[in-house]
């Protein structure tokens, strides 16, 4: 069976930090190692280069129109795709998928709007995966105020977005959002990183579920073996990572610490973001930017991870790498968390935005450390058997031949 020429379309990519980022750079090594060749564009940033060949993945930066007007990013150095068609990023794509002919198209965000054209002229089937909600919310949370938004209109939009985004940064992502969505029919297929996240597209988009497949989201163990010691944790302490900001429930969590009597630490580590600041006190220790290495290395030395999102994650990361090192886990029962994490088995799951219950589950296993260990073990069988690469990457293949079959009308 021949390989696929695989081309992926991620808003940002490694050295990037952040879930999406590092799945979609797993993902393509992954397709690689099977055979198929695999190109990735993404947005760049002046201190990368605008090619270069990584694991043999082959990878284009492009700096496109709206990443020239600087009112539109809060973060200058996360410049990334707005939801709106670039012409000058669908230029370039034109020319790399004229040079590079891929069999396929397996985009991962915003940037999906800029090929969108060229996919329809060219026939290339085009696969999209559901990360976050940001083709219908564009503020990607599904969240109003510390509620579950059940539907859209362009004053509550606006009102949610505006503290973040500026009144005219909010408008720019909602009517990019509300004006392209008709376009989002030309997709071919999308793949759901959790049935919550199939669930709600049905709902806001209105699409027919036949066309969403449920594809977890995998971890990548064996890449991550072999890690560098970075050293500098507490000696006995509890886990939080992701971004530093109050919808992944850190000001819950901390909230819920401060409640015990313990004399385990509580590490907080996570990408800054320029609205929010967490500083290090007493028994509270913060680490902002860490690298990848030292995530993984604070996972294998914690007592248990804990991630208490506010917000109706898709399928978080963070999750598949605690079980990979066998660490019971706390999270909220919303969204692909409550999917993720089975309430007495591998974890323990509670109310969102509930800081007494966070409390009383983090006193529990710290008090139970055999059960947490037990949790862990389990945790650590339900991702080789759920999550991982082999279970994963199979199945994403024979959606790409599945599409490359109706296409062409011959066995692939």
């Amino acid at each position: 069976m021949s390989g696929l020429k695989i081309m992926m379309l991620s808003d940002l990519y490694p050295p990037f930090q952040g879930g999406i980022e590092s799945y979609v750079e797993s993902l393509s090594n992954q397709l690689g190692k099977r055979g198929h060749e695999v190109f990735v564009c993404t947005i760049g940033r002046r201190d990368l280069l605008d090619y270069e060949e990584k694991n043999g993945v082959r990878i284009y930066r492009l700096d496109g129109l709206f990443q020239k007007i600087p009112f539109l990013f809060k973060d200058p150095a996360r410049r990334w795709h707005p939801p709106a068609r670039d012409w000058l990023i669908s230029k370039r794509l034109a020319q790399i998928m004229e040079r590079e002919r891929p069999d396929i198209i397996h985009a991962h965000g915003w940037m999906v709007y800029s090929v969108l054209p060229l996919k329809k002229s060219l026939g290339i089937p085009l696969v999209y995966t559901i990360h976050d909600y940001r083709l219908f919310c564009p503020k990607m949370l599904l969240m109003r105020g510390d509620s579950l938004c059940d539907r859209s209109s362009i004053g509550s939009c606006i009102s949610c977005m505006r503290h973040d985004y500026g009144l005219l940064r909010a408008l720019t992502a909602y009517y990019g959002v509300k004006v392209n969505k008709s376009k989002l029919r030309h997709i071919d297929k999308f793949i759901a990183v959790s049935a919550f996240a199939k669930e709600v597209y049905e709902k806001h988009l209105g699409l027919d579920g036949t066309k969403i497949v449920v594809i977890p989201n995998f971890y990548d163990i064996e890449a991550h073996d072999e890690q560098n010691k970075m050293g500098g944790f507490p000696d006995d302490f509890v886990l939080f990572v992701g971004w530093l900001m109050p919808h992944k429930g850190t000001d819950v969590l901390i909230e819920a610490y401060r409640k015990l009597n313990t004399k385990a630490k509580l590490l907080l580590i996570g990408i800054e973001h320029p609205d929010y600041h967490y500083e290090s006190s007493e028994n509270i220790t913060v680490m902002k930017n860490a690298p990848h290495d030292a995530v993984m290395e604070a996972m294998s030395n914690c007592r248990f991870a804990v991630f208490p999102s506010v917000c109706p994650e898709g399928a978080p990361n963070v999750t598949r790498e605690a079980m990979s090192q066998r660490k019971a886990i706390i999270a909220s029962s919303v969204g692909g968390l409550k999917e993720a994490v089975i309430d007495g088995e591998t974890g323990m799951l509670v109310p969102p935005n509930n800081a007494d219950k966070l409390s009383e589950a983090i006193s529990y296993l710290l008090e139970n450390p055999e059960v947490a260990s037990r949790m862990g073990e389990s945790g650590y069988k339900r991702l080789i058997e759920n999550y991982s690469a082999d279970a994963a990457i199979p199945k994403v293949i024979e959606v790409y031949r599945s599409l490359i079959r109706s296409r062409a009308g011959t066995s692939i």
